[in-house]
């Protein structure tokens, strides 16, 4: 396109296309995108500049650019609705033009016919107003023609959709209220309008989302297509109390419907932590707690893999929750036993200490909560810190005949049990690594006391041999402490966390004191002055520090790197994907 003409269309100067050179068409010229003039003038709302050309006759008025945008397009994106209303005059005469009977007019369809013109993505201009939220310019492509309404684009979204799902609430409202026809709640993956509106909190969406209930009530039970929730499921994952409500005023049956993996709202609302939404569904459908998903895991099952304690605690004073804390699934776990394969020292708290929680009740694999926590290959200070020792304290006091047949398996006939034998062996390979590494670092420790330095504090070295003596002796006793408490038995003298530090412990310090010897070494006989003396005893305690610590700060780097991943990403994901992600934990459960 040549320069003088795209600014002239940039600012609107009719006059220099009054002027031009008649054999120039301006028409045809295009840019690299393949935008024309009419497209250039509606990116700037050059409204004048369309009014003193409206009575073009040419086709070339609406041809599309690359993406396949026509003005219209353009108009409807930037919210001209100036420049929308004067292309919709233009495409009436046009049709008149081009030979529509002119005793009876253009027909409904030939006057429409280029306000449904697509781009490639199959957008009309409503799809591009209604994710842009111009709701003028949805007024007027709608009033002039309501079947807009029902078109989706190549993504199966209904312009009612992209309003619902960009947050535009007018927009939505309008076209709810306005159009004379039934529009469309059609989304990508089967979502629905409504499956989106409840997502949102504001008072401004609950109006919406009570228009939708009850001028369309059949679409409340329209399920999506990825994981089949309705939207209940939806209202119950997000926490919206008031949507919900909605929902079951107006259909209450819609909270037995179960999606592919067998949840039901309840379960969502449990998983997500909103006991204000249990409340709501169990007061309107009392017997919906009866409902248990595939895996025969009731709302509590999904409580505790949710890790919601709040839920649990909250289940512990309801009646009809309280029923069902001994519930167990198909794999015949507990909420009990689900919380000790979680690991989850809070919900196991809740649980042990009310006494209707039954402690020794035994899953398919006749295994205990207090089995699985001893199979979890580390010690109970791994498993709950150092605070909560009256944990496994309340399990253990319910000790029954399958932990003593375990007993005697391992005992008499010497065959691990099968839900145990992986974590044993591993915990039993640490012992001996922990074992084999003090056993080493005490043989070098004792050996490095009977070396004869060849040097005495005179001579210059006195400071770095002194910093070697006492590190080595620091090492030696932590490696004799480490084999003293494996001899003695299973965490008898210190727990098993405790070992695995007095192990670094030995470790670092005979690091840092043969750097030490070996600086005594390598040095002459010049004797350090104060102030070197400092700063020697200083560099080794930082870098006996940095080794004892070094696990610490890769842990906080490794999860410092994790967190600026995530920031970097954003947290923008659509909750569909997110409900993915939970319908196959709940998947994958069945496995453990």
């Amino acid at each position: 396109m040549d320069p003088s003409v795209y600014e002239a269309a940039e600012s609107g100067d009719v006059g220099f296309f009054r002027r031009a050179d008649a054999s120039i068409d301006l028409l045809c010229q295009k840019t690299p995108a393949h935008n024309s003039i009419f497209h250039i003038a509606a990116e700037y709302k050059r409204i004048h500049f369309f009014r003193d050309v409206l009575d073009d006759p040419s086709l070339l008025f609406w041809a599309p650019n690359k993406k396949g945008n026509t003005p219209l397009h353009v108009a409807a994106r930037v919210g001209c609705d100036e420049i929308v209303k004067l292309l919709i005059e233009h495409a009436k005469k046009l049709l008149h033009i081009e030979g529509a009977d002119e005793e009876r007019g253009p027909t409904n369809g030939e006057a429409n016919k280029l306000l449904r013109m697509t781009n490639f993505q199959e957008d009309t201009a409503l799809h591009v107003a209604a994710r842009c939220g111009h709701v003028e310019v949805v007024n007027l492509l709608m009033a002039e023609d309501p079947g807009l309404c029902c078109l989706i684009n190549f993504n199966k979204e209904s312009p009612l959709f992209l309003a619902t799902r960009h947050g535009f609430p007018l927009v939505a409202r309008s076209i709810l209220n306005e159009c004379p026809i039934s529009p469309s709640f059609r989304g990508f993956n089967g979502v629905t309008t409504l499956h989106v509106a409840v997502t949102y909190m504001d008072e401004e969406w609950k109006g919406i989302v009570e228009t939708m209930v009850s001028k369309y009530p059949d679409i409340i039970k329209k399920a999506d297509d990825a994981l089949r929730w309705t939207s209940l499921h939806y209202a119950a994952f997000g926490g919206n109390l008031e949507a919900t409500q909605l929902l079951m005023q107006r259909d209450s049956s819609v909270s037995y419907i179960l999606d592919k993996s067998g949840m039901s709202a309840l379960h969502v609302a449990a998983y997500a932590g909103h006991t204000d939404v249990m409340e709501e569904m169990i007061r309107c459908r009392p017997d919906i707690c009866d409902l248990v998903n595939h895996y025969g895991q009731t709302a509590l099952h999904a409580a505790v893999l949710g890790g919601r304690t709040n839920v649990i605690m909250h289940s512990l004073n309801v009646s009809k929750l309280a029923v069902l804390i001994n519930e167990a699934d198909v794999d015949g776990n507990t909420p009990l036993h689900l919380a000790a394969i979680k690991k989850n020292p809070e919900i196991i708290r809740a649980l042990t200490g009310d006494p209707r929680v039954d402690k020794i009740a035994t899953n398919g694999k006749f295994s205990q909560a207090y089995n699985i926590c001893l199979s979890q290959n580390i010690g109970e200070q791994e498993i709950f810190g150092s605070s909560s020792p009256r944990v496994l304290d309340n399990l253990g006091s319910s000790i029954g005949l399958p932990y003593f047949h375990g007993q005697i398996r391992r005992d008499f006939w010497n065959v691990p049990e099968k839900d145990t034998i992986e974590g044993e062996k591993e915990h039993e390979q640490r012992r001996g690594s922990r074992l084999l590494i003090a056993t080493v670092v005490a043989g070098i420790t004792f050996a490095a006391t009977f070396v004869d330095t060849g040097a005495s504090g005179s001579d210059g070295r006195g400071i770095e041999l002194e910093v070697f003596y006492v590190l080595n002796l620091l090492s030696l006793l932590s490696s004799f402490f480490v084999i003293y408490n494996e001899i003695v038995g299973k965490n008898l003298v210190m727990p098993t966390r405790s070992a695995s530090e007095f192990t670094r412990l030995s470790v670092s310090a005979m690091l840092v004191a043969n750097i030490a010897w070996l600086s005594a070494t390598q040095r002459g006989d010049t004797e350090l002055s104060l102030l070197e003396s400092v700063h020697f005893i200083i560099s080794h305690i930082i870098v006996f520090l940095c080794f004892f610590f070094l696990p610490e700060l890769t842990e906080a780097l490794r999860t410092k790197e994790k967190q600026r991943q995530l920031y970097n990403r954003g947290f923008s994901f659509s909750a569909w994907y997110v409900l993915a992600y939970i319908r196959k934990k709940f998947q994958k459960q069945h496995a453990l």
